[in-house]
């Protein structure tokens, strides 16, 4: 994971603990929305990924969650339901984490190529199964 974190700050210009905040966050969510089998592959291939969700959930108060922004995509991820809600929270949690929201298509560029390089593309097709507007903040970058 520090090959990540290494390339976030140097690539989006976001310092260190801001790049360990929305990567641990980010794949929280996901760990929180895939199957176990699949998230068992994903954390094999990315050493330390366990531990830096864990440090991430750690620095978490209980009442984290982006105000007043986290309690509306919150809201509007229960009514929109399933996949097309978590894309909605996972945004808003790395805006709170402190991402810029104009860099919010390249980390997510970033990540999923990195998933992608490590765990490979089944395990990256399984993630994006849950999470499909990750595909088109994709479709939109290329």
């Amino acid at each position: 994971m520090d090959e990540l974190i290494k390339q976030l700050t140097d690539r989006l210009g976001i310092d260190s603990a801001t790049a360990k905040g929305v990567t641990g966050k980010a794949m929280g969510m996901i760990k929180e929305n895939i199957d176990d089998s699949t998230f068992s592959k994903l954390a094999s291939s990315l050493p330390g990924l366990e531990s830096l969700i864990q440090s991430e959930n750690d620095g978490e108060s209980a009442d984290a969650g982006g105000g007043m922004l986290g309690s509306l995509a919150g809201m509007a991820s229960k009514m929109l339901g399933g996949s097309t809600g978590n894309s909605l929270e996972l945004g808003t949690a790395l805006a709170a984490k402190g991402l810029p929201l104009e860099k919010l298509g390249e980390f997510v560029t970033m990540l999923v190529q990195f998933i992608k390089e490590h765990a490979g593309e089944q395990v990256l097709d399984q993630v994006l199964a849950r999470f499909p507007m990750l595909k088109g903040v994709l479709d939109q970058g290329k």
